[in-house]
């Protein structure tokens, strides 16, 4: 019976002759049967009892007591019981680890070989080998060698082996290098060599002052909280000259490039940083006169009047303001342009040299006998002053960068490959650590952009943000890399420490010469993609210093063929921002002095940065502001975090965990953690106003509640109580209701009748305290919110009412 278990067997004298007996039992546990064999063969029908389970008692046990279930006969096939029978007992279970006593009941049972003795799970005992064990062999006494810790090179490796072997072999004599024993020797010494070279290196690699590789001083000075600048790639702007409506791609960008002077110049290609549409109608415009040629626009002005309807123009777009005698500024639209006759513009809104007296119709009507108004941030100002009658306006103007874009596969193995590549890792010991996946990139230098070139290119932020806002959000620069693994994009991030398993990220290694190598997660640290996956990748190569070339130095397409749109194209102002990659050199005499990114939070300044410091996967803050503070539970002192998100929805459940993840493993060991939101105070706001004559009062106050909403407005700006037009602490200051209020077109005059927190117990007499000192005070951890929402009025009120028109 196969898979029977150790048998325990009876001692049996002898038999009472006509009696029956059991002559041995076989436990089979994973069946739970018992194999019970009788001294003689059966007899049937006298002996059929023995096929009835009530003949058998199992008794004994600790824990488990089985309980016999049925009882079928066994034929045995096997000497000496050839021919004769046995019963198969099955249980609902097996026993425990105690001895059990099975007993059998019949008139023809003799009484001696009734009874027998087992066991269950035999297999589950000592796990130990029973025999005695022998003292192993006394080693063999090993010679004493001579060893030359100062060998360091393959000449004094193969004297020291010349050294030892007649140590061992006496005998050995021969010393031509033609010698097998020789050649082998010369081998050792050489491996011995390259091992003595690596374990150097690995030395040297191991600390900052040493190491010679430019990751391995990037990875020293990580620990420190210190990023090794990567360079950056110049910027400027292409103004092109078309002759027909063209929309410009994204990317790949639209590439032009310098005329070298000599065959030894360096050729500086520029790619366009976003899509544009390009108009003939935008080549060249002129400046409004207002009927005055001395008429000139001041630096401080944020708009122009052109000669013209340009309704094509939009919010982002850049236009160029060249006085023809060197002056050249850009600007940045912010708001659509107002299109207007001319007759109906008879004053300038900023001028150097106002006439006498404007003119209710200009003596030159301008082209299609409209005007233009464009308007600009102070963002992108102008540094001259322009004359109208001189100054060309030119648009068509899209940014640009140093770099020229590329793809290619960095693995992509064929059927053979994948079936050898899965054979290895087949082979691999459970023990064995797959090594770390890295690509090389096979263009250098790989182009990254600052923040503030990339902002560039994004559509316009409204407000938009300053250069200063755009570093503060974004210390680092961003390479141009994407990459896709198997047609799935993966994000690049500073570093796979604070990444988890199934997070799709990678870093980059950049060596002296700008050689990039893609590094992949490891499982733990960011997630290990399949080593047989395709991965494939665009970047722009260039940057570097070399980048910032002169005005008009970009001027020649390198197409195949004519461009039937195109009449020319140049970069009207110097490209400026290229800088090379930091050297490790620099790097280790600025760093150890100058990082200001910890890694552990420690004081509630660090918390309150780290928390700041939270990205979404597109490397936008979520945070706005943090307020942090320790408590001493009595054991352990917990980081009480009140945080401020952008956006309208509030400190949610995902946010918070994803936080909690981030800060998890800034803080320190022992500290607990806790994140709130702030504190809201909602306001109960009452405004009256007067109209301008003429206008339509209910217009006008839906204009106002629409300039005081929480939302986005219809231009892109934000709503006076957007969420993130405050944050903690930010009092509420009657000065700037007034003007955001006043800015509202038909409002005459204005007054506030209610200013005070919603459900106050004397609103009245808090309106009269926060109107004289001229704010509504709020905490440190609260936040002023005013939604105006009809079915939440807990979270403020809004209400605007018309009081008369003026005459």
């Amino acid at each position: 019976m196969g898979g029977l278990s150790t048998i325990i067997q009876c001692p049996s004298p002898a038999l009472h002759p006509g009696s029956q007996g059991i002559a041995r039992v076989s436990v089979n546990d994973a069946a739970a049967q018992i194999m019970v064999t009788f001294q003689v063969p059966i007899t049937l029908p006298q002996e059929s009892y023995l096929f009835s389970p009530l003949s058998y008692s199992l008794t004994g046990g600790q824990r488990i007591f089985p309980r016999i279930l049925s009882a079928t006969a066994f034929p045995l096939t096997s000497p000496p019981l050839q021919g004769g029978q046995a019963v198969l007992l099955t249980l609902d279970k097996i026993g425990d680890f105690s001895i059990y006593t099975l007993t059998i009941t019949g008139s023809d049972i003799d009484p001696f070989f009734s009874t027998v003795k087992l066991r269950f799970r035999l297999a589950c005992d000592d796990a130990f080998d029973c025999r005695t064990s022998t003292s192993p062999a006394a080693p063999l006494q090993e010679l004493p060698v001579a060893i030359d810790y100062l060998a360091k090179d393959y000449s004094s490796f193969r004297q020291a082996l010349l050294d030892f072997i007649p140590t061992r072999l006496p005998g050995w004599t021969e010393r031509s290098e033609a010698d097998i024993g020789m050649m082998l020797l010369e081998l050792l010494s050489a491996t011995a060599d390259n091992l003595s070279y690596t374990q150097d290196r690995v030395a040297n690699e191991s600390f900052l002052s040493t190491a010679t590789q430019r990751r391995s001083v990037a990875a020293h000075l990580a620990l420190l909280g210190y990023q090794m600048d990567e360079g950056a790639s110049a910027y400027t702007w292409l103004q092109f000259q078309v002759n027909a409506v063209q929309i410009l791609p994204g990317s790949p960008g639209f590439k032009v490039t310098n005329t070298p002077a000599t065959s030894t110049d360096p050729v500086i290609v520029f790619e366009t940083l976003a899509p544009a549409r390009l108009d003939p109608a935008l080549n060249r415009m002129t400046l409004f006169n207002w009927g005055n040629v001395n008429c000139c626009l001041p630096s401080t002005s944020l708009s122009a009047v052109l000669s013209g309807s340009f309704l094509q123009l939009k919010p982002g777009d850049y236009l160029l303001f060249d006085n023809g005698s060197g002056f050249r500024d850009v600007v940045r639209l912010v708001a659509p342009p107002q299109i207007m006759p001319a007759p109906l513009v008879t004053s300038p809104p900023l001028l150097s040299s106002p006439p006498a007296s404007p003119p209710s119709s200009p003596p030159t009507s301008p082209p299609s006998a409209f005007a233009t108004v464009v308007n600009w941030s102070p963002a992108t100002p102008l540094q001259h002053d322009y004359c109208l009658n001189t100054t060309v306006v030119r648009g068509n103007l899209v940014p640009a960068t140093h770099g020229e874009t590329v793809s290619e596969t960095l693995r992509s193995l064929t059927s053979q490959q994948i079936i050898q590549v899965n054979n290895e890792i087949a082979n691999r010991q459970p023990s064995q650590k797959p090594p770390r996946q890295r690509l090389k990139l096979s263009n250098a230098p790989l182009a990254h952009l600052d923040p503030i070139t990339v902002a560039l290119g994004q559509p316009l932020q409204t407000p938009s943000p300053s250069p200063a806002d755009v570093m503060m959000r974004s210390q680092r620069n961003i390479s141009t890399l994407a990459l896709q693994v198997d047609g799935v994009p993966w994000q690049e991030t500073h570093d796979l420490l604070n990444r988890l398993p199934d997070d799709l990220v990678f870093r980059l290694e950049i060596d002296d010469q700008g050689d990039a190598t893609v590094v992949f997660g490891d499982g733990v640290f960011g997630q290990r993609p399949s080593e047989t996956s395709t991965v494939t990748a665009t970047y722009r190569v260039g940057g570097g210093a070399i980048g910032n070339i002169g005005t008009d130095s970009l001027t020649f397409v390198p197409a195949q063929s004519p461009i039937p749109w195109l009449i020319s194209v140049t970069n009207p102002l110097p490209a400026i921002g290229g800088r090379d990659l930091e050297s490790s050199d620099h790097a280790r005499q600025v760093a150890p002095a100058t990082f200001h990114r910890p890694l552990i939070a420690v004081t509630v300044t660090d918390y309150e940065a780290a928390a700041k410091a939270f990205v979404d996967a597109n490397g936008q803050p979520l945070i706005q502001r943090a307020n942090a503070s320790f408590l001493w539970s009595g054991s352990w002192l917990t980081v009480t975090l009140t945080v401020d998100p952008f956006g309208p929805q509030g400190l949610t459940s995902d946010l918070r965990q994803g936080l909690l993840n981030f800060l998890a493993t800034k803080r320190l060991a022992g500290y607990d953690l806790q994140i709130n939101g702030p504190s809201y105070v909602p306001v109960d706001l009452r405004i009256e106003f007067v109209a301008v004559a003429g206008s339509q009062p209910a217009n006008v106050q839906q204009a106002v509640l629409q300039a005081l909403s929480n939302g986005t407005l219809p231009g892109g700006a934000l709503g006076f109580f957007h969420p993130d037009n405050f944050t903690f602490g930010d009092n509420l200051h009657i000065s700037k209701i007034y003007s955001a209020v006043m800015a509202v077109e038909g409002v005459k005059s204005a007054q506030i009748t209610r200013l005070a927190r919603a459900h106050a117990a004397k609103p009245d007499s808090k309106t009269f305290v926060n109107l004289a000192q001229g704010f509504l005070a709020v905490g440190l951890d609260e936040v002023v919110r005013l939604d105006n929402d009809r079915n939440f009025p807990q979270n403020g009120t809004l209400s605007v009412s018309a009081i008369g028109v003026s005459v």
